[in-house]
């Protein structure tokens, strides 16, 4: 992954953020792109820690222009 990536669109650099999945109960919500580092909290976990062992996190990177998204999934922080 390129510490700057660009869109392949438009060749502009990137916007890095991450995807939000907030859903309570019952309910289900689109995802939705946040620019930045998430913040953790202390309310509520990523997944179970079970999952979370298992898994690498996801870095959103957004075009400014097109509005493009690339998803990412280093192995390394």
């Amino acid at each position: 992954m390129a510490s700057q990536p660009t869109c392949l669109v438009c060749q502009k650099v990137m916007v890095k953020g991450f995807l939000s999945d907030l859903g309570h109960h019952n309910t289900v919500r689109l995802p939705r792109w946040c620019e930045g580092e998430p913040r953790a909290s202390w309310l509520s976990g990523e997944a179970k820690s079970s999952q979370v062992k298992e898994g690498v996190k996801v870095v959103a990177y957004r075009c400014p222009e097109c509005e493009a998204l690339r998803l990412y999934a280093p192995s390394a922080e």
